[in-house]
């Protein structure tokens, strides 16, 4: 009996441990198949917002991951999402016989959910933490479609240097014309391609023909100016001399007339007003000796009186109307100012978009720098191009049209340096680009640094998509031609790839 018993209890024991053995095995096996549902979940997630962050195409990285983030949350709305990255590249790939770019996209993230069970004494479940992740990667090739290209060309007298045999600025110009024919070649329009091309050099300002004359044209709006004059009055026993408080407005003076005017002059207006005549008067004459002290020179574009504000918001308000703004560009029309912004040996002027080659080989350089006239101008003749659309099918072939500016500097804002960095700071490009959100494809500006280094700088940096520094000019025609592939690719379709084939 005794053997028996003890046999019952050794069955028991085996009975018991048996049941833990098969405990374990449901549980290692409800876990395993759960982790692997997770893993295929998690596969699926990243597929999905691989998917769509391609579609998107953004060149935010933020606003890249934020979207993935919201794809891998909604799919998986019970797992906590941590870090979220979408790897972007670029390049080029031959898709029947074409050439095309391409942007391509993975994502990248660890997400934690909660164990079901756990071997440990402490609690019943346990956080783990998984990558997420697949062998999927997407790829949208950019279409090419017809295109409003704006060059924006410095033509500072720096760009008269040598560089490799020729000055930059013929560089500049054998460069411009081979795109501009390759462009509007009858190769391009025979295959179905209606591309326009615009022009717009600059100094210190662009120039414009306005009723015959050539004019110095600014696009900045400006800050009043304060100036004191004194006066007499009797005071019941003696005359006596006062101090009288004006402020000026930028806009009201005629800078156009003054221009004509020499440097004594003004000056001898501005301390007694006897020698103001005609339409001189000494309040204006102050004014204006007071805003080319601040900028150093006979410049009337100082920094410290540019609205940059005003100026940043209402970059498409043209101010070419207001003739008496803009002083002739001549000798004789520009007598009052510095070298450096108009009536030099510059000869240039803006040539709307067209259909046509643009004529620059008669143009010289001559000046300062200020990209900001001619990135504003530049943004003005783009948008222009939408002023002869007519009917709704005609805009929206229009809005189908890619649309870039592409700015040609050799060097550093001179001699206002804080000028352009803070408009963009103030939003000039994000207006800019917001003025043409309703097209398929946003605003694609490119910065090509003409043996200068243009990625360095703030303002071309916080402005532009993409910045490419030239030291080679043998390397100048590549660089502008990629950056022109870039910007005149419209979004195409988007497939997922396996990263493994």
């Amino acid at each position: 009996m005794r053997t028996m018993e003890k046999q019952k209890g050794v069955a028991a024991i085996v009975v018991a441990l048996s049941f833990l053995a098969v405990g374990g095995m449901i549980q290692l096996s409800v876990e395993g198949t759960r982790m692997i549902q997770e893993q295929h979940r998690l596969a699926d997630a990243a597929e999905a917002a691989t998917l769509a962050v391609a579609i998107s195409n953004r060149k935010n990285s933020e606003a890249s991951d934020a979207l993935a983030r919201s794809y891998l949350e909604t799919y998986m709305p019970n797992i906590d999402i941590n870090t979220v990255k979408v790897l972007r590249t670029e390049g080029n790939e031959e898709v029947d016989g074409n050439k095309l770019y391409y942007v391509q996209y993975e994502v990248e993230a660890d997400a934690s959910f909660d164990s079901w069970f756990n071997f440990s004494d402490h609690s019943s479940t346990e956080l783990e933490s998984r990558r997420v992740g697949n062998d999927a990667m997407a790829r949208t090739h950019m279409l090419p479609s017809d295109l409003d290209l704006v060059f924006v060309a410095d033509f500072s007298g720096s760009m008269n240097s040598p560089w490799n045999g020729k000055s930059q600025l013929q560089h500049l110009k054998d460069q411009v014309n081979i795109i501009s024919s390759d462009l509007l070649s009858s190769t391009a329009t025979s295959a179905g391609y209606a591309h326009r091309i615009g022009f717009v050099p600059y100094n210190l300002r662009t120039q414009e023909s306005i009723n015959g004359d050539r004019r110095c044209i600014t696009q900045l709006e400006y800050e009043p100016i304060e100036v004191t004059t004194k006066y007499q009055y009797w005071n019941g026993y003696r005359w006596v001399w006062r101090d009288q408080d004006h402020l000026i407005p930028f806009e009201s003076i005629d800078w156009k007339t003054w221009g004509e005017k020499s440097s004594s002059e003004v000056r001898n207006c501005a301390d007694e007003s006897n020698y103001c005549s005609g339409f001189m008067t000494q309040q204006e004459a102050k004014a204006i000796r007071k805003v080319f002290s601040s900028a150093g020179g006979n410049w009337p574009d100082a920094h410290s009186y540019v609205d940059i504000d005003i100026s940043a918001l209402n970059w498409n308000v043209s101010k070419i109307s207001a003739e008496h703004l803009h002083p002739v560009s001549s000798k004789s029309g520009s007598n009052l100012f510095s070298n450096g912004m108009c009536g030099g040996s510059e000869n240039f002027f803006t040539i709307p978009l067209s259909l046509q080659k643009p004529s620059i080989d008669s143009m010289s350089a001559s000046g300062g720098t200020s990209v900001y006239q001619g990135l504003i101008r530049g943004a003005q003749v783009l948008a222009e191009g939408r002023s002869t659309i007519g009917d709704t099918e005609q805009l929206e072939k229009y809005n189908e049209r890619a649309q870039m500016l592409l700015i040609l500097s050799d060097g550093k804002e001179d001699p206002f340096t804080e000028t352009f960095s803070e408009l963009v700071e103030k939003g000039l490009c994000t207006n800019i680009r917001q003025h043409f959100s309703d097209h398929d494809s946003p605003l694609y500006i490119g910065v090509i640094g003409i043996n200068f280094n243009a990625s360095g700088q703030t303002g071309f940096k916080n402005c532009a998509d993409e910045i490419i520094d030239v030291s080679n000019s043998q390397d100048l025609l590549d660089k502008i031609q990629e950056l022109i592939q870039k910007g005149a690719a419209t979004n195409g379709v988007s497939r997922l790839y396996d990263k493994n084939s």
